[in-house]
């Protein structure tokens, strides 16, 4: 267990010099093997989460792939659906967020790109809201601002460094202070869903013909 510690700190270590760069982020926190970065340019906090999985880079890219399946590992995510899938590489999905009462629940549709260096194998999954893409669901908040990323760096035995971009805003007409308030919170459960079910065998086994390992 501690050899297991020191690797996830080192790992974590190494990912704090690669997520700050030149980008002018702050570390907020630093807990269970994460690291949380804030940003402000506007009103609302752009999040950066940096960690660690022990996975193929394949068994990621399928656990991604199967959106039917995100509201086992998403954050308050209580249904979600394929919308187009135009390529391996790229596609459009939807999702529905569970919001406690009064507020209504959110929708979003996001259209995903994915791309991999050929030389490093270093892959970005880049998200944008794309709101008009289906009409709006009655009684529902379409989420009309998000931009997510994921980062994902092979290394050494195994470990697949990660870095998590989030900006989004819900909507309707709750303030941006109190969306501040809990902002990291999805983000920190959904990597750590993440990494419960990427235990998984058909995840730790994966091969897919257009992921280089």
């Amino acid at each position: 267990m501690r050899k297991t510690l020191i690797l996830i700190w080192t790992i974590s270590s190494c990912l704090t010099l690669y997520a700050q760069g030149s980008d002018d982020w702050t570390l907020r926190k630093d807990k269970d093997g994460m690291k949380v970065y804030y940003k402000q340019t506007s009103d609302v906090y752009e999040i950066k989460i940096a960690t660690s999985l022990k996975i193929p880079l394949s068994g990621i890219i399928q656990l991604f792939a199967e959106v039917d399946n995100y509201p086992q590992w998403g954050y308050k995510v209580m249904e979600s659906r394929l919308l187009q899938r135009v390529s391996d590489t790229e596609m459009y999905y939807y999702s529905r967020l569970d919001f406690p009462w009064p507020m209504s629940d959110r929708d979003i549709i996001m259209h995903t790109r994915l791309s991999q260096d050929p030389v490093s194998r270093r892959i970005t999954a880049v998200s944008v809201a794309a709101p008009d893409y289906i009409p709006v669901v009655k009684d529902v908040e379409r989420m009309r601002s998000a931009h997510t990323q994921w980062t994902l760096v092979p290394g050494n035995g195994g470990w697949v460094y990660v870095e998590y971009y989030i900006y989004s805003h819900p909507g309707g007409n709750i303030p941006d202070w109190l969306v501040n308030m809990a902002i990291d919170v999805g983000p920190r459960e959904t990597i750590k869903n993440i990494r419960n079910i990427i235990q998984q065998q058909r995840y730790q086994t994966a091969k897919l013909a257009y992921i280089k390992e």
